[in-house]
């Protein structure tokens, strides 16, 4: 187990996947209508958090699921993603 806290794993994973879970987000609902379109995607995190307020609610507590774990992971492995 590593020295130190949690602040720098959490800063850490929000960042990582803060940039990579719209990317999961869009790219499963383009496979998932097998269309390129996104014409109405005027800016990248609202285009991965639309809908109703269910699937808002579904995608930030996958988020925060995702965010939690993986900064577990760098706390106990006591790596750094971002010097």
């Amino acid at each position: 187990m590593s020295k130190g806290g949690w602040q720098r794993p959490l800063v850490d994973a929000t960042v990582l996947w803060m940039a990579v879970f719209p990317v999961l987000s869009i790219f499963a609902d383009l496979l998932r209508a097998r269309s390129l379109n996104l014409s109405g995607a005027t800016y990248f995190w609202a285009y991965a958090f639309r809908g109703d307020w269910g699937r808002i609610i579904v995608n930030l507590g996958l988020l925060a699921i995702f965010v939690v774990l993986t900064a577990a992971i760098l706390r106990f492995t006591g790596r750094r993603l971002f010097a």
